[in-house]
């Protein structure tokens, strides 16, 4: 059986996975490209005595190697091996979709063009004409709908014809303005003059990609070139002249020129069938939420809401989930193994149950969160957070997309970290990727949650909002402190899709809300479970002392750090203990302090008020707030700047400011509550 490899790439979201599922079926493979943690999907299936392997590219908006998906994307088809590429296009964004094919087209490419949600298309009123489409482009097109499984067939027989030679097409060179052409041909002649006949690449792309600065294609010039400097000069000329002349940067002007040819393909295309409003319903409301004088006090106004909701449907199932590890759980071991070891009864009631069912008491806490976050990711609210904050990031040398990273620190640190890879400034990334850590992420909302139930009953919400809005801005704070000591790039690189509103999906919000969930109970399940059994070990040697008693291992080492935390309140070495494992991950916080005390969450609680005063209490939120990362976040942030020097260097800032800005809140509560 003949095979044919088929490269799908488009923007990120345009149905490239349906389609393959769509045409596939079951034979969909997952895994990672050679090198890098960027997904790689493919998918066979049969067709005419053909096997048609699919290849689903990261989805990209552009083909500059800023990220590390574009950078994967682009050097698979500039290199792969593949038979054909398809590029997939959201034909209800067409305009922004056929900014990448243009640059496909630059390349040399000669793509199947594919339109997808063309039904989503004609609901909105619209419709499009894809003989004009095929017209512009000079691409053979393709109308698709993975959901309706239409199109399907027709599409496979245009890339078998592709494949064997049937059909070629033609494409066109995407023309530009006289400026830019001009600009384009004297970058070209240059590279002619020294580059081999052999060379084999599009010298056209190459040079507009000069023009965009694109630091791949800058690096491997220089080294091919024996006069680089003099072809540097010439784009440093070429970029004077475009501030002057159009007050932008040479990348921006670029790209403007091409967004202007893809908006003028697709309106010949796209015709509106009905008389639309100046301004759809969906615009007023984007005013309003995105205006920084309304939209800042309707995000605080939703945030608490968010959590308000939170702790009033948790309350019921977390009191079950106490009872179950607390007396069910205790009693059943109790009775089971009566004749067992005492030690072995201590280790399981004592230690294990202690302290998971201390963690797992706020399983539906972070559930409830978890749901409302997704809902209000679907509905599309959160890509509005995202646009509202951009401006004002700046005043703190970050970019708008630094957002997006920061947002998703409130779920977990570690792949916020790893989101910062779709940032195209080293330097913005780095202090990024360096601020996520005072986000507050969901493990430590278990220790917020145990003592704002024990003494701010009457005002969690407002309490709550506090520790995250003090972490948010020690974040900013940082990062403008870094900015002052590492230059950052002016250039306006954040671009986001507001997607439009919806009703959500609660298949995807189930979805997404049971893969955090899982995650967390995972860590309940392993870490917690075993850094439990540690706790209860140190806590029970030497063999002999009470345990977690003052001359336990445990006790001695509490009593050698309380002294550094008695300024901030604190007279107990057990919380002292509790945060030293909580640096594996912050969920064994409060599983050590029911370890410890050997109570569940109900009994901890009423430990905790008589251990804390209300001043004592807020500090050790914060300090629990903004002390050292998760070790994960640390190897995270490790892995991705590629050097111990920023993690170990945040370390000791970390433990420094948690330590000031504690003792500071605690006087400040001090003189508040007296």
């Amino acid at each position: 059986m003949k095979e044919v490899k088929v490269a799908l790439v488009g923007n990120p979201n345009v149905g490239k996975t349906a389609i393959m599922n769509a045409l596939a079926g079951t034979n969909e493979k997952v895994g990672n490209w050679p090198g890098v943690t960027v997904q790689k999907k493919t998918g066979r299936y049969n067709f005419r005595g053909f096997e048609i392997e699919l290849i689903d590219l990261p989805g990209i908006y552009s083909l500059t190697s800023y990220t590390l998906e574009e950078r994967v994307a682009r050097s698979f088809l500039l290199n792969g091996d593949y038979d054909v590429a398809v590029n997939v296009l959201d034909v209800t964004l067409l305009a922004r979709n056929l900014y990448l094919t243009l640059e496909l087209l630059e390349m040399g490419l000669r793509p199947i063009v594919v339109l997808n949600k063309v039904d989503e298309l004609q609901n909105l009123g619209f419709s499009v004409n894809k003989k004009e489409l095929e017209r512009s482009l000079n691409l053979p097109v393709v109308e698709v709908s993975a959901v309706r499984r239409t199109g399907l067939e027709e599409l496979s027989e245009l890339i078998l014809q592709v494949a064997t030679g049937d059909l070629k097409p033609k494409g066109f060179v995407p023309l530009y303005s006289d400026f830019l052409e001009n600009a384009v041909s004297l970058i070209e002649m240059k590279l002619k003059r020294e580059l081999p006949s052999s060379f084999p690449f599009n010298l056209r792309w190459f040079s507009i990609k000069l023009l965009e600065r694109d630091p791949e294609v800058q690096d491997y010039l220089r080294k091919k070139f024996k006069n680089w400097e003099e072809v540097e000069r010439e784009v440093n000329r070429i970029e004077e002249e475009v501030k002057e002349r159009f007050n932008c940067d040479l990348p921006s002007f670029v790209a403007r020129e091409r967004f202007f040819l893809a908006s003028k393909i697709a309106t010949n295309a796209v015709k509106s069938s009905v008389e639309l409003p100046l301004y759809t319903l969906s615009d007023r409301i984007d005013k309003f939420v995105t205006n920084p004088i309304t939209g800042i006090p309707v995000f605080f106004l939703v945030m608490w809401g968010v959590f308000k909701i939170t702790f009033d449907l948790s309350a019921p199932l977390s009191d079950l989930i106490d009872k179950f590890f607390s007396n069910l759980l205790p009693s059943f071991f109790e009775k089971a193994l009566s004749g067992a070891p005492p030690f072995l009864l201590s280790l399981i009631n004592d230690g294990l149950l202690a302290g998971v069912g201390a963690v797992m008491v706020f399983l539906p806490i972070l559930a409830i969160l978890y749901l409302l976050m997704s809902i209000l990711e679907d509905i599309g609210y959160m890509a509005r957070a995202a646009a509202l904050w951009d401006n004002f990031m700046r005043f703190f040398g970050l970019s708008g997309a630094s957002v997006i990273p920061m947002i998703l620190g409130f779920g977990c640190n570690v792949p916020a970290v790893y989101a910062t890879r779709a940032m195209r400034s080293s330097t913005l990334r780095l202090i990024t990727m360096l601020i996520i850590p005072w986000i507050s992420c969901s493990a430590r909302l278990t220790v917020y949650a145990i003592f704002v139930g024990a003494f701010f009953k009457e005002h969690k919400s407002l309490i709550l909002l506090f520790i995250y809005g003090l972490g948010i801005l020690m974040a900013l704070l940082f990062a403008t402190l870094i900015s002052k000591f590492k230059e950052t790039s002016s250039e306006c690189e954040f671009f986001i899709e507001l997607p439009p509103y919806k009703l959500p999906s609660f298949n995807i919000v189930l979805s997404q809300t049971w893969i955090e969930v899982r995650e967390f109970i995972f860590k309940a399940g392993s870490v917690i479970f075993v850094v439990s059994f540690l706790i209860w070990l140190v806590a029970s040697l030497p063999p002999g002392v009470e345990y977690a008693g003052e001359n336990s291992l445990v006790g001695h080492l509490g009593k050698l750090l309380l002294p550094i935390f008695k300024p901030l309140g604190i007279d107990d070495w057990k919380p002292v203990v509790a945060l030293i494992f909580g640096a594996l991950a912050k969920e064994v916080v409060v599983g050590t302090l029911g370890t410890l005390y050997g109570v569940g969450e109900e009994g901890l609680e009423k430990l905790l008020s008589q251990t804390f005063t209300p001043e004592s209490a807020i500090a050790y939120m914060v300090f629990t707030l903004l002390y050292i990362p998760c070790v994960a976040t640390i190897a995270a942030i490790k892995q991705e700047s590629g050097s111990w020097k920023y993690p170990a260097a945040l370390v000791v800032i970390e433990l420094i400011t948690a330590w000031i800005t504690a003792f500071v809140v605690y006087r400040g509560a001090s003189l508040l509550f007296s």
